[in-house]
């Protein structure tokens, strides 16, 4: 405050030394003007009174004090605004911080729930999976057993069938040699075989080119393969007191003889069929 009052009466000094001069240059001014008649002018005189001046300069200087006093106070309220803008600014800043945090926070529990849901049902899935695929090999073993065992009864069956159709094919077979054997113990008690033997003898003689090398007293077993209708597919002779010569002629002969006679009595035919060849001599 002292500076201030110092400053302002060397201000008022150096004013006051400014009117002086300014009344020493007028005064100059007025010598330098031509002479011409002269006008009376009404001049106002004003007398400075120190006390008014100073009360003035007081004046002056408590404006200025309020002046500067309000400006200091503008520059405080606005750093005090200023700062606490910047107050409410950290504070916004911590709040967003804080909501940014705890939202963050939030989506982390909310995934970590979502995440232990979803393994919970993978979980459960998993362990459905698991029954489900034990429950099918179950079934599956279950219908394989079943199927082992209807196999098994099958083949039993089929085999106790096939046993039966066996032994009802052997007792047909059985029966039906039985009845052959009866066929033919009658035939050849009636004379029917002796009668078809002589007449493959027969037939078989006709045919027959004795060689140059056959002797008396020839007699040979020949072996004779036959179709039911008397073709003959093979002949040879099995035992014969020819020679080869001999042997060839009486199997040419048989073979020439084709077909061989039929039986009256279907019971005498025989597909591999043996007789005596023993020509008149």
């Amino acid at each position: 405050m002292d500076g201030f009052a110092t400053q302002n009466r060397k201000f008022l000094i150096v004013s006051a030394i400014g009117h002086v001069l300014l009344l020493v240059v007028a005064g100059s001014n007025l010598l330098k003007i031509p002479r011409q008649p002269m006008t009376r002018l009404a001049i106002e005189a004003v007398v400075v009174d120190q006390s008014t001046v100073k009360r003035a300069t007081e004046a002056d200087r408590r404006k200025t004090e309020e002046a500067a006093q309000r400006k200091r106070d503008e520059a405080a309220q606005q750093q005090r605004r200023a700062e606490e803008q910047k107050q409410q600014q950290a504070r916004d800043q911590q709040a967003a911080e804080k909501r940014k945090k705890q939202e963050t926070e939030l989506l982390r529990v909310e995934q970590q729930r979502k995440d232990k849901e979803a393994k919970a049902a993978n979980e459960q899935q998993r362990k459905k999976a698991a029954a489900q695929r034990k429950q099918q090999a179950q079934r599956e073993a279950e219908a394989k057993a079943r199927a082992e065992q209807e196999r098994v009864a099958a083949a039993a069956k089929a085999k106790a069938d096939a046993e039966q159709r066996e032994q009802a094919r052997r007792q047909a077979e059985l029966m039906a040699a039985m009845e052959a054997e009866e066929g033919l113990m009658a035939a050849a008690q009636s004379g029917e075989l002796s009668r078809y033997l002589a007449l493959i003898q027969q037939k078989v003689e006709r045919n027959w080119v004795p060689p140059a090398t056959v002797q008396g007293g020839l007699e040979c077993e020949v072996a004779v393969v036959q179709l039911p209708n008397g073709d003959v597919v093979d002949a040879r002779t099995v035992s014969c007191n020819g020679d080869a010569a001999v042997q060839r002629s009486i199997e040419n002969a048989v073979r020439r003889s084709s077909p061989l006679p039929l039986p009256d009595n279907r019971a005498l035919f025989e597909r591999n069929l043996r007789f005596i060849f023993k020509p008149q001599q």
